[in-house]
């Protein structure tokens, strides 16, 4: 039996099992601008100093949500049946598709797209046929890697049914709602930034993919006839605008849509570049960190017009609306709940800069002690659990939703942490997908806690995590993470320099004054970290290392001239405690206290995934996660990991 799907776009890729084959021993970087972020430039500051005054917002109780009024799940059933129906069977057309599950083929009458859309109590019902749902998370970031999972995740794909059936295949078209995790562009997901680092390069690649499948005619969008929805729920970098990037996206529109299929500005402009020169210059450009040099000039500009239409009384000109090829939003809010099947609900929510807050919680409680028995599919920008351990983020949020992974059936989807994990806990399932674009957070290295044990599925594995972990110290020390830990520790040098000319007493105190610094500063950045107290004294051995490496150094070039030895000390300091500063985190990563910061510094291209899952009538969930080693590399996709998941115990 083949399966084929009425959303089949194109002819399938063929997807075979990823395997044990080795990784790539060197990984490609995008050469399109805008580059991927570096997080220890100046992009990355202008995100921080926008992180800041999100919270300060927050922190004062000025909710920007004020204007979201979440449409019941009803009301947004009733949206996204419309988007999705189908147009009545023609003539002779009076089956579904046939469907597999566990080996047993059932054909089912279809009633008119109509009927089913205004009786329907859940999606699977109003379409008469298995829901397909693509999840991807933590995307928006390098522009040429972007655009690579954009064309993953358009595509359609063929794959063997079963382990137990290997000549059954499986066709996996791409999903009727386009779910986004959290985090859709970096380092803040304004209007602009989505539009460069999402919207752009994937409308690119579903152009491509609806004008080579030839499926049917556009209408006034640009898309085909045949929509898809697309639902997210807001992370902390969409956070960092107010959720005005996020809404111009997501928000359900009541205006006569755009065409978004708009030429790039090249195009507009005439412009014409071969395909392999403009990566040339743009490897170049990177290489020699003009990107960094463009995004302060940017900054800079950007900040100026501000000012000058305050002072004029004008507003600033934004992008009005963002929107995906072929994709219609029908959210009203932030979070929202979706009946997708009789025996599951599909919840998304949104934890602001901290917790849910009142109306999400009423929301979501009601609707659950309404229907208790269903099973909730749980969407997230925050895992529950991650690395083995608890993640208070995504935990706070399930237990305001009173809702646990112990006693409830959950199958808890999220991102945010930047590669693939799969763990059962008793009936549920938990998933972190945040491999949508962004730069790569390995998976653990050390081994897992006992209380937990080691997942069913990592991607990547373990031993490439390692290997990645250690090439951080030598990589920000070169520069590769951007310039802001030099120049800090230049200062220090400066510091500690300008006090070794008032004695060896005033250079002491500088000295131990700097290591304190270093210390708190290093125990700090690792926020993200475990087991705090064991990070401690780990912190304050470095710190206080960092803290005496300028005098140190001064010290050993005493017979200098004083022009020269300062200049000298100065830049070998910086250097030195750049390497020294990659190998504090390397170590916690190795050690198991903190996950995060050493491959922020590599800020890694590679092991790119997203997930596409069907939903039966009974509720089951069958999953797969497809996904690249280096997406800018030829060779196809793989199967990362198959899964599948019940709400009950018929399956």
């Amino acid at each position: 039996m083949f399966y084929v799907d009425l959303h089949r776009d194109q002819a399938p890729a063929l997807l075979e099992p990823r395997g044990t084959r080795g990784d790539p021993l060197a990984f490609r970087h995008g050469a399109r601008s805008p580059f991927g972020i570096r997080w220890y430039g100046i992009t990355s500051l202008l995100g921080h100093l926008r992180n800041f005054v999100a919270r300060a917002i927050a922190t004062e109780s000025v909710d920007t949500r004020d204007w979201m009024r979440a449409s019941s799940p009803d009301e947004l059933l009733r949206a996204a049946a419309s988007v999705l129906r189908s147009p009545p069977a023609r003539e002779g057309e009076s089956l579904v598709p046939p469907t597999r599950l566990r080996n047993v083929t059932v054909s089912t009458p279809r009633p008119s797209a109509h009927d089913r859309a205004a009786t329907a109590t859940n999606l699977v019902e109003a379409l008469g046929r298995p829901v397909w749902i693509d999840f991807v998370a933590d995307t928006g970031d390098d522009r040429d890697v972007s655009s690579a999972v954009g064309a993953m995740l358009a595509a359609s794909y063929d794959v063997q049914a079963s382990a137990a059936s290997p000549n059954e295949r499986l066709v996996l078209p791409r999903g009727d709602i386009l779910l986004f995790g959290g985090d859709i562009a970096y380092p803040v997901a304004t209007a602009e930034e989505i539009y460069r680092r999402l919207v752009q390069p994937w409308n690119e690649q579903l152009r491509a993919v609806d004008m080579a499948a030839a499926v049917g005619p556009t209408d006034d969008t640009g898309g085909l006839t045949q929509k898809r929805v697309i639902l997210g729920v807001p992370g902390n970098h969409d956070w960092y605008d107010g959720l005005d990037g996020f809404g111009r996206l997501f928000r359900r529109r009541v205006d006569k849509p755009f065409r978004a299929d708009e030429p790039d500005r090249a195009r507009r402009l005439g412009v014409k570049l071969r395909s392999k020169q403009r990566r040339q210059v743009g490897l170049v450009a990177r290489e020699l960190h003009l990107d960094e040099v463009s995004a302060f000039y940017k900054l800079v500009i950007g900040l100026l017009r501000v000012v000058r239409a305050f002072f004029k009384g004008v507003s600033v000109t934004r992008r009005r609306r963002l929107a995906l090829r072929g994709y219609v939003p029908v959210q009203e809010a932030s979070y929202f709940a979706l009946p997708l099947a009789p025996g599951l609900d599909m919840f998304g929510g949104d934890r602001q800069l901290g917790r849910l807050d009142f109306r999400q919680r009423a929301f979501f409680t009601e609707w659950r002690e309404a229907h208790p028995e269903r099973a909730v599919m749980f969407v997230s920008a925050d895992p529950a659990t991650v690395y083995g351990m608890r993640n208070d983020a995504g935990a706070r949020m399930l237990s305001a939703c009173r809702l646990s992974l112990e006693r409830d059936r959950i199958f808890y989807l999220s991102g945010d942490f930047h590669h693939y994990e799969r763990r059962s806990i008793r009936k549920s399932m938990h998933i972190v997908a945040g491999g949508g674009g962004a730069f790569l957070h390995g998976t653990r290295i050390c081994a897992y806690p006992d209380s937990a044990g080691p997942p069913a599925a990592a991607y990547p594995s373990r031993a490439a995590s390692r290997r990645l972990a250690l090439q951080a110290p030598i990589k920000l020390a070169l520069g590769r993470a951007g310039w802001l830990v030099h120049v800090t520790f230049a200062l220090v040098a400066t510091v500690e320099l300008a006090a070794s000319k008032h004695g060896p007493v005033a250079l002491a105190v500088t000295c131990a004054a700097m290591s304190i610094f270093a210390s708190i500063t290093l125990f700090l950045a690792a926020h993200q970290g475990y087991h705090k107290r064991r990070i401690v004294p780990i912190a304050a051995a470095f710190g206080l290392v960092l803290g005496w490496i300028p005098a140190g150094l001064r010290l050993s070039v005493e017979q200098w001239p004083s022009m020269a030895g300062d200049a000298a000390v100065t830049l070998t300091s910086s250097f030195a405690s750049a390497l020294l500063f990659g190998a504090y985190f390397t170590l916690l990563a190795l050690l198991g206290l903190e996950h995060q910061q050493a491959f922020t510094m590599l800020g890694h291209p590679g092991y790119k995934h997203f997930v596409r899952l069907r939903v039966h009538a009974s509720g089951y969930v069958e999953g797969w996660v497809i996904g690249k080693d280096d997406p800018l590399a030829s060779e196809p996709a793989h199967l990362i990991d198959a899964f599948s998941w019940s709400p009950n115990d018929e399956h």
